[in-house]
């Protein structure tokens, strides 16, 4: 009920409301299986970012100020809101203040105090609360605390938490798989179901004031400095795997600084901010690609500051909070437009996002499902909820520039030899003579095929043993044994078989335990459907108007790099050229929800 309050609330000026309750597709069977669901949500139909001016990427742009000035906070993200907590306010004043900033808005609020007054503790999320770490008390230069404080933003209440083994303060902090380490002088695992610490492997380079973060399990802890810690800086990057408790040094970061901003947008951590050696604040902006293990620079901020907080929504940055030389607080809150590919939320893969996709991630809500997960980029975090369900309302209503749509021929062409792919380089050429069909299609266009000779051929894409990928098409017409899609001399992707004009595919696992998929649907009615067939790495799906008609387990697929047909079969037989429509053919490089 408070999510569903705090959506109508912000929206409401803007939006129309509907109550998701019933599907009215009955056929899909979506709408028995979202009664059971329970999930009732009031949400937000609306074209609200259309009429805000995009951003430019690698650019820096001032949000609303931050309410309570401060330094050395703590933050996290949750549910698509940033939370500022705690922090100092001078070098003898100490705060407890936590407000909330929702970047759609660009409002801050005010919430409960934290139950002590700190500065340089660690704060993350887990299990949809805050948890708070240590910190330092009453003043900058006072001694660490030992405390543990934990959040529940549902009722705006803290409580506390079992202390910690040792006091801590200037420290990294990260989850993964569900510990929380804790990570500076020595490396603290936390669970926080048993309220219990193991210590780990310790950093090789001992040093505070680091930041942490995580890409594909691993911790990467950056910069930092000494005990002393107005002294000296470091620009060490190392990893810590907590599968086997081990580090690993990689590349310096190109500016060594201690009470740095470290977050992850698609892969690749962003290191901003932070104090130098020689030089009390900087606003450098570099950042580290761990498949590479290598840095680039990009935009530096507006306002030079240390002690702040950073973190990702999407493909956007924010810096909040922090100071520059001598103390001097930090209002301004900083966003950043990385430019950087984020997680599509066009499930169903048809160039949109509305009510269909919608309704998928709602079928999925608080389940651990990969493809629905796409908040925050670039792994999602574990369940289907209300960041994921942000990040798809935020594209509401607009097309979508999918990165994974690798190939799509619209077939929209009014004549001429060539069907242009829209989506890449792969543009496909006519043979026979396919008849240009504008208008007459399922979305515009479409192309006629006479069954006879006509085709078309494309260049090679994709392999399909190298990973997940899909192929959807419109069409119309057909017979038994004809083939939508193929690839050459391999297999038929999308067919039908020679008895009943049923939906197949000859993709299979190589040697002899591959066999082919066949539905017990017929596709050969003379009317519109979209087909598709979906391999996920493990499964193989055949969908029909966005239902699933077959599906088994593969332990592979066999394939080549040879092109691809549409509209004839794998080695050009007479009698598997198709005789009808096709329309909007499609192929990503994952697997899509139809």
């Amino acid at each position: 009920m408070a999510f569903k309050q705090r959506f109508f609330r912000k929206y409401k000026s803007k939006a129309i409301n509907v109550r998701i309750v019933y599907c009215f597709r009955k056929s899909t069977g979506l709408e028995e299986r979202i009664m059971k669901k329970t999930i009732s949500l009031v949400l937000v139909l609306t074209l609200y970012l259309a009429s805000v001016s995009l951003a430019v990427e690698d650019t820096w742009t001032y949000k609303a100020d931050i309410p309570t000035a401060r330094t050395w906070v703590g933050g996290c993200v949750l549910d698509g809101k940033i939370y500022i907590i705690g922090g100092a306010r001078s070098a003898s004043s100490v705060t407890s203040v936590v407000e909330v900033y929702d970047p759609i808005v660009d409002t801050w609020t005010r919430l409960a105090n934290m139950p002590s007054a700190r500065c340089f503790h660690a704060a993350c999320t887990f299990g949809g609360k805050i948890y708070v770490f240590g910190g330092i008390s009453p003043g900058v230069f006072s001694t660490a605390k030992k405390n543990v404080y934990v959040y529940d933003p549902q009722i705006d209440t803290w409580t506390q938490k079992a202390d910690m083994p040792n006091a801590n303060a200037h420290r990294g902090i990260a989850v993964v798989d569900g510990t929380i380490y804790l990570i500076g002088r020595s490396n603290l695992a936390y669970n926080p179901i048993t309220e219990s610490w193991t210590q780990k492997a310790d950093m090789p380079t001992t040093r505070g004031n680091l930041s942490a973060c995580v890409v594909d399990g691993k911790i990467y802890a950056i910069g930092g400095s000494t005990e002393a810690w107005r002294e000296f800086s470091y620009k060490h990057v190392e990893v810590y795997d907590p599968l086997t408790n081990t580090w690993t040094r990689k590349s310096d970061m190109p500016t060594q600084r201690w009470s740095l901003g470290t977050c992850v947008v698609d892969g690749k951590i962003f290191a901003i901010g932070g104090n130098l050696a020689a030089n009390p604040a900087t606003t450098a902006n570099e950042v580290y690609d761990p498949v590479t293990d290598t840095w680039t620079t990009k935009s530096p901020l507006q306002q030079k500051r240390l002690g702040h907080f950073l973190c990702s929504i999407g493909n956007k940055i924010y810096a909040l909070g922090g100071h520059y030389p001598n103390l001097i607080m930090v209002t301004k809150t900083e966003e950043y437009d990385t430019g950087l590919t984020v997680p599509s939320p066009d499930f169903n893969g048809d160039g949109k996002i509305d009510i269909d996709d919608l309704i998928i991630l709602i079928e999925y809500w608080e389940q651990d499902d990969p493809m629905c997960d796409i908040a925050p980029p670039p792994f999602g975090d574990g369940v289907v909820d209300a960041l994921d369900l942000e990040l798809l309302m935020s594209y509401w209503g607009q097309p979508i520039d999918d990165p994974t749509l690798i190939a799509h021929w619209a077939l929209d062409e009014a004549e001429g030899e060539i069907a242009y792919d829209s989506a890449g380089v792969n543009d496909a050429f006519l043979y026979g003579d396919p008849i240009w069909q504008p208008g007459n299609g399922i979305v515009d266009g479409a192309l006629q095929f006479d069954g006879i000779d006509d085709y078309v051929i494309i260049g090679s894409i994709p392999n399909p043993t190298e990973g997940s990928f899909s192929v959807f098409a419109w069409f119309k017409g057909g017979a038994p044994g004809q083939t939508l899609f193929s690839q050459i001399g391999m297999a038929n992707w999308l067919c039908t078989d020679s008895l009943e004009g049923n939906l197949m595919t000859e993709l299979k696992a190589p040697g002899r335990s591959g066999k082919p998929l066949q539905s017990q649907t017929n596709i050969t009615d003379g009317n519109w459907h979209r087909v598709g067939f979906v391999w996920d790495g493990s499964n193989r799906t055949l969908y029909v108007d966005g239902v699933a008609v077959a599906q088994d387990l593969q332990s592979a697929l066999g394939g080549s790099d040879s092109g691809l047909y549409i509209g004839c079969g794998k080695a050009m037989e007479a009698g598997t050229y198709w005789s009808g429509l096709i329309d909007d053919v499609r192929i990503y490089n994952r697997a899509v929800y139809p």
